[in-house]
């Protein structure tokens, strides 16, 4: 049996230098979207509704399948994608997540505070959750906020169970007497949350039903996990717009935890 000629091979079954490269492409693109429709997307922050937890110009990954997958978090118009999602556990309380206004297409990024059943209710800019209060604890003046800095106040705040055991604790900020500080009781009706903004006195959120209302569970993208890094697209007023150009990272912010 002759050996087979490894140095003059059949011009024929040689694979083509385009194809190789088209097929290469293919598989990154594959690769690229799989993980962006089904496990982590980036979304960028646009305005102060989240702080000081999350800052304008934050650039934020999202784990999607957290909360499962409707035609909402993969992004794509699936008439046969049931309400109820496919796979995923539902939000907790407290979690930071991203999903789509429902009447308006643009994502929105707020906490979830109320779950199906829970009742909801703001006094004196106090937050109230199935009757309780939750603790709030003054830490001083909110410097980075666009609120006047002589009143915007920055607290921290917990949410805890009936049995006062800590679900939660982040910081919000409050500015002064506002028409959404005092409110009736909510109560969260069965497959929708209930979502507030850390930034209490600059949030559009599920206090008002003109501007958000509650959020069904088919326009949940998923949740918030780090702050991959973070543009200076706002310059302090002390800092001025040239510092800002040669500066564009705030360095302090680069794979942040949330």
């Amino acid at each position: 049996m002759a050996a087979a000629d490894d140095d003059n091979p059949d011009p024929a079954r040689k694979p083509s230098r385009l194809r190789e490269w088209v097929t290469l492409i293919l598989m990154t693109g594959l690769v690229f979207f799989g993980i962006r429709w089904f496990l982590f997307e980036p979304f960028r922050i646009p305005s102060e509704s989240m702080l000081p937890t999350l800052e304008v110009g934050d650039m934020v990954v999202v784990s999607k399948f957290s909360y499962g997958y409707s035609d909402f978090s993969i992004d794509i118009d699936l008439p046969f994608m049931p309400d109820t999602r496919l796979l995923g556990a539902k939000p907790r309380r407290g979690d930071i997540a991203v999903f789509r206004h429902p009447r308006d297409d643009k994502n929105l990024i707020k906490r979830i505070i109320g779950l199906p059943g829970d009742t909801v209710q703001m006094i004196d800019g106090q937050l109230w959750l199935n009757g309780e209060p939750m603790p709030q604890r003054l830490l001083g003046a909110a410097t980075n906020t666009s609120l006047s800095v002589d009143k915007a106040q920055l607290f921290s705040e917990r949410l805890v169970d009936r049995r006062g055991a800590a679900l939660a604790e982040y910081q919000v900020i409050n500015f002064a007497d506002t028409v959404f500080d005092n409110t009736g009781r909510y109560t969260v009706p069965a497959e929708t949350y209930f979502s507030l903004g850390d930034n209490r006195d600059n949030s559009s959120d599920s206090r008002s039903n003109a501007e958000l209302g509650v959020v069904h569970q088919r326009f949940l993208i998923g949740r918030a996990e780090a702050v991959l890094f973070s543009l200076n697209v706002q310059a302090h007023p002390t800092d001025g717009y040239f510092w800002a150009y040669w500066n564009p990272f705030r360095w302090d912010r680069f794979i942040k935890l949330i």
